[in-house]
Protein backbone atom coordinates (compact mmCIF):
# COMPACT_ATOMS: atom_id res chain seq x y z
CA UNK A 1 0.00 0.00 0.00
CA UNK A 2 1.17 3.50 -0.79
CA UNK A 3 0.55 6.41 1.54
CA UNK A 4 1.08 10.01 0.44
CA UNK A 5 1.41 12.51 3.28
CA UNK A 6 0.86 16.01 1.87
CA UNK A 7 1.01 19.41 3.49
CA UNK A 8 -1.63 21.95 2.49
CA UNK A 9 -0.73 24.62 -0.06
CA UNK A 10 0.03 28.24 0.81
CA UNK A 11 -2.77 29.95 2.76
CA UNK A 12 -3.63 33.52 3.49
CA UNK A 13 -1.56 34.86 6.41
CA UNK A 14 -2.82 34.26 9.94
CA UNK A 15 -5.00 37.06 11.23
CA UNK A 16 -6.86 37.76 14.45
CA UNK A 17 -9.86 38.65 12.28
CA UNK A 18 -10.15 35.15 10.79
CA UNK A 19 -10.25 31.86 12.72
CA UNK A 20 -7.29 29.65 11.85
CA UNK A 21 -9.47 26.88 10.47
CA UNK A 22 -11.13 29.26 8.00
CA UNK A 23 -8.01 30.60 6.30
CA UNK A 24 -8.29 29.96 2.53
CA UNK A 25 -5.47 29.42 0.08
CA UNK A 26 -4.03 32.54 -1.48
CA UNK A 27 -3.37 32.87 -5.24
CA UNK A 28 -0.03 31.07 -4.98
CA UNK A 29 -1.63 28.32 -2.92
CA UNK A 30 -4.35 27.77 -5.51
CA UNK A 31 -1.68 27.36 -8.20
CA UNK A 32 0.19 24.93 -5.96
CA UNK A 33 -2.99 22.91 -5.36
CA UNK A 34 -3.59 22.69 -9.12
CA UNK A 35 -0.01 21.52 -9.73
CA UNK A 36 -0.32 18.99 -6.94
CA UNK A 37 -3.53 17.59 -8.38
CA UNK A 38 -1.92 17.21 -11.79
CA UNK A 39 1.08 15.44 -10.24
CA UNK A 40 -1.27 12.95 -8.55
CA UNK A 41 -3.32 12.28 -11.70
CA UNK A 42 -1.56 8.99 -12.52
CA UNK A 43 -1.10 7.76 -8.96
CA UNK A 44 -4.11 5.43 -8.97
CA UNK A 45 -5.11 6.14 -5.38
CA UNK A 46 -8.35 4.96 -3.77
CA UNK A 47 -9.12 7.98 -1.63
CA UNK A 48 -8.02 11.47 -0.56
CA UNK A 49 -8.30 12.21 3.15
CA UNK A 50 -8.26 15.80 4.39
CA UNK A 51 -8.11 17.81 7.56
CA UNK A 52 -11.32 19.82 7.96
CA UNK A 53 -9.42 23.11 7.92
CA UNK A 54 -10.21 25.22 4.88
CA UNK A 55 -6.62 25.46 3.61
CA UNK A 56 -6.33 21.66 3.63
CA UNK A 57 -9.74 21.12 2.02
CA UNK A 58 -8.94 23.58 -0.77
CA UNK A 59 -5.71 21.66 -1.39
CA UNK A 60 -7.36 18.23 -1.31
CA UNK A 61 -10.45 18.98 -3.42
CA UNK A 62 -8.66 19.43 -6.78
CA UNK A 63 -6.69 16.22 -6.21
CA UNK A 64 -9.81 14.19 -5.42
CA UNK A 65 -11.51 15.65 -8.50
CA UNK A 66 -8.62 14.80 -10.84
CA UNK A 67 -8.33 11.29 -9.41
CA UNK A 68 -12.13 10.78 -9.42
CA UNK A 69 -11.98 9.35 -5.90
CA UNK A 70 -13.85 10.15 -2.68
CA UNK A 71 -12.71 13.01 -0.47
CA UNK A 72 -12.97 11.97 3.17
CA UNK A 73 -12.78 14.59 5.92
CA UNK A 74 -11.03 13.45 9.11
CA UNK A 75 -11.65 15.98 11.92
CA UNK A 76 -8.83 14.48 13.99
CA UNK A 77 -6.30 15.74 11.41
CA UNK A 78 -6.90 19.44 12.12
CA UNK A 79 -3.72 21.35 12.88
CA UNK A 80 -2.58 21.82 16.47
CA UNK A 81 -4.70 24.38 18.31
CA UNK A 82 -2.51 27.36 19.20
CA UNK A 83 -4.82 28.89 21.79
CA UNK A 84 -4.00 32.53 22.43
CA UNK A 85 -1.73 32.81 19.37
CA UNK A 86 -4.53 33.89 17.06
CA UNK A 87 -2.46 36.26 14.93
CA UNK A 88 1.11 35.65 13.78
CA UNK A 89 3.96 38.06 14.34
CA UNK A 90 7.35 38.19 16.06
CA UNK A 91 5.88 37.64 19.54
CA UNK A 92 3.86 34.63 18.44
CA UNK A 93 6.79 33.17 16.51
CA UNK A 94 9.02 33.52 19.58
CA UNK A 95 6.42 31.80 21.77
CA UNK A 96 6.01 29.01 19.24
CA UNK A 97 9.77 28.45 19.02
CA UNK A 98 9.93 28.09 22.81
CA UNK A 99 7.28 25.38 22.68
CA UNK A 100 8.89 23.46 19.81
CA UNK A 101 12.26 23.68 21.52
CA UNK A 102 10.77 21.96 24.55
CA UNK A 103 9.29 19.27 22.29
CA UNK A 104 12.76 18.66 20.88
CA UNK A 105 13.95 18.03 24.43
CA UNK A 106 11.24 15.42 24.91
CA UNK A 107 8.73 17.61 26.78
CA UNK A 108 5.72 16.70 24.64
CA UNK A 109 3.30 18.23 27.15
CA UNK A 110 4.56 21.75 26.32
CA UNK A 111 1.93 23.98 24.70
CA UNK A 112 1.12 27.57 23.84
CA UNK A 113 -1.16 29.37 26.35
CA UNK A 114 -4.64 27.97 25.92
CA UNK A 115 -3.54 25.58 23.15
CA UNK A 116 -2.84 21.90 22.59
CA UNK A 117 0.37 20.09 23.44
CA UNK A 118 2.07 17.68 21.07
CA UNK A 119 0.96 14.87 23.37
CA UNK A 120 -2.64 16.02 22.85
CA UNK A 121 -2.18 15.92 19.07
CA UNK A 122 -0.72 12.40 19.20
CA UNK A 123 -3.66 11.25 21.30
CA UNK A 124 -6.25 12.41 18.75
CA UNK A 125 -4.29 11.60 15.57
CA UNK A 126 -3.23 8.03 16.42
CA UNK A 127 -6.75 6.50 16.38
CA UNK A 128 -7.46 8.23 13.06
CA UNK A 129 -4.27 6.80 11.56
CA UNK A 130 -5.20 3.30 12.76
CA UNK A 131 -8.68 3.67 11.26
CA UNK A 132 -7.38 4.91 7.91
CA UNK A 133 -4.70 2.25 7.60
CA UNK A 134 -7.26 -0.40 8.48
CA UNK A 135 -9.42 0.56 5.50
CA UNK A 136 -9.84 -1.73 2.52
CA UNK A 137 -7.69 0.21 0.06
CA UNK A 138 -6.30 -1.67 -2.94
CA UNK A 139 -3.77 0.92 -4.04
CA UNK A 140 -3.35 3.61 -1.40
CA UNK A 141 -4.45 6.99 -0.21
CA UNK A 142 -3.33 10.58 0.08
CA UNK A 143 -3.61 12.47 3.35
CA UNK A 144 -3.68 16.27 3.20
CA UNK A 145 -3.04 17.90 6.55
CA UNK A 146 -0.58 20.16 8.36
CA UNK A 147 3.05 20.29 9.42
CA UNK A 148 2.64 19.23 13.05
CA UNK A 149 -0.03 16.62 12.32
CA UNK A 150 1.93 15.20 9.39
CA UNK A 151 5.03 14.97 11.55
CA UNK A 152 3.04 12.91 14.05
CA UNK A 153 1.72 10.61 11.29
CA UNK A 154 5.22 10.05 9.89
CA UNK A 155 6.59 9.20 13.33
CA UNK A 156 3.75 6.73 13.92
CA UNK A 157 3.96 4.76 10.68
CA UNK A 158 7.65 4.89 9.69
CA UNK A 159 10.12 2.98 11.90
CA UNK A 160 12.98 5.05 10.49
CA UNK A 161 11.23 8.25 11.64
CA UNK A 162 10.02 7.04 15.01
CA UNK A 163 12.60 9.10 16.86
CA UNK A 164 11.61 12.34 15.13
CA UNK A 165 8.46 13.09 17.15
CA UNK A 166 8.74 16.68 18.30
CA UNK A 167 11.46 17.50 15.79
CA UNK A 168 10.87 19.11 12.39
CA UNK A 169 11.43 16.55 9.62
CA UNK A 170 10.83 19.09 6.86
CA UNK A 171 7.53 19.54 5.08
CA UNK A 172 7.15 22.38 2.60
CA UNK A 173 3.80 23.76 1.55
CA UNK A 174 2.18 21.29 -0.90
CA UNK A 175 5.15 18.96 -0.43
CA UNK A 176 4.73 15.18 -0.67
CA UNK A 177 6.10 12.39 1.49
CA UNK A 178 5.52 9.10 -0.32
CA UNK A 179 5.54 5.91 1.76
CA UNK A 180 5.10 2.24 0.98
CA UNK A 181 4.22 -0.60 3.31
CA UNK A 182 1.47 -1.33 5.80
CA UNK A 183 0.43 -1.01 9.42
CA UNK A 184 3.17 0.76 11.34
CA UNK A 185 5.94 -0.44 9.01
CA UNK A 186 6.02 1.98 6.07
CA UNK A 187 9.26 2.96 4.39
CA UNK A 188 10.01 6.32 2.79
CA UNK A 189 10.14 6.45 -1.03
CA UNK A 190 10.15 10.25 -1.36
CA UNK A 191 10.66 12.87 1.34
CA UNK A 192 9.22 16.38 1.09
CA UNK A 193 9.10 16.28 -2.70
CA UNK A 194 8.22 19.65 -4.29
CA UNK A 195 9.34 19.02 -7.88
CA UNK A 196 5.73 19.29 -9.05
CA UNK A 197 5.46 22.90 -7.89
CA UNK A 198 6.22 26.21 -9.58
CA UNK A 199 8.41 28.62 -7.65
CA UNK A 200 6.80 29.44 -4.32
CA UNK A 201 7.50 30.96 -0.95
CA UNK A 202 6.29 30.30 2.56
CA UNK A 203 4.77 33.30 4.29
CA UNK A 204 3.70 31.97 7.62
CA UNK A 205 6.49 30.24 9.47
CA UNK A 206 7.92 26.75 9.23
CA UNK A 207 5.14 25.04 11.16
CA UNK A 208 1.98 26.64 9.79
Amino acid sequence: MRLLIIRHAQPEPASAALPDGERPLDATGRRQAACLAEALRTQGLDCVVSSPMRRAMETAEPAAHVLSVPLVVAPELAEIALGDLSAWGPREQAEWEKVTSRWGQGELSACCPGGESLADVVERVEPAVSRLLGGLYQHGLAVVAHAVVNGVILSLVCPELRGTLGRAVGHSLAGIWELEGGGRAFRVLRSNDTQHLPQWHEVDGAFR
